[in-house]
């Protein structure tokens, strides 16, 4: 299975050959203003290295962006615990205490 994640990071201007040079794990594409680089990394570490290196050349970063494509569906976020005040229903709107209705918001 691969764990790695594709990333396309986008940063003011054109970058010389020497700026792509301290990108190894990357592709560089210049674009009109902006230069994209676009590749797959392992983890949020070697992302943070990544975003750690434009911002010690002083390269001005416009966007981090996953691209949507063929992989594994992201994960639904779980729903929070119930905290204190939650009670659970039956299905029809009774408690299942037995105390009846329980309120609903919409």
């Amino acid at each position: 299975m691969d764990d790695t994640t594709a990333y396309e990071i986008r940063v003011r201007g054109a970058l010389s050959e020497r700026l792509i040079s301290a990108f190894p794990e990357m592709h560089a594409q210049a674009e009109e203003r902006e230069t994209v680089l676009t590749g797959t990394l392992p983890d949020q570490a070697a992302l943070h290295g990544v975003l750690g290196r434009i911002e010690a050349l002083g390269l001005d970063l416009l966007e981090v962006h996953r691209p949507k494509g063929p992989g594994p569906a992201p994960i639904a976020p779980a729903d929070p615990a119930p905290g204190p005040a939650a009670r659970r229903t039956d299905g029809d709107g009774a408690a299942e205490s037995g105390t009846g209705p329980v309120a609903r918001s919409i």
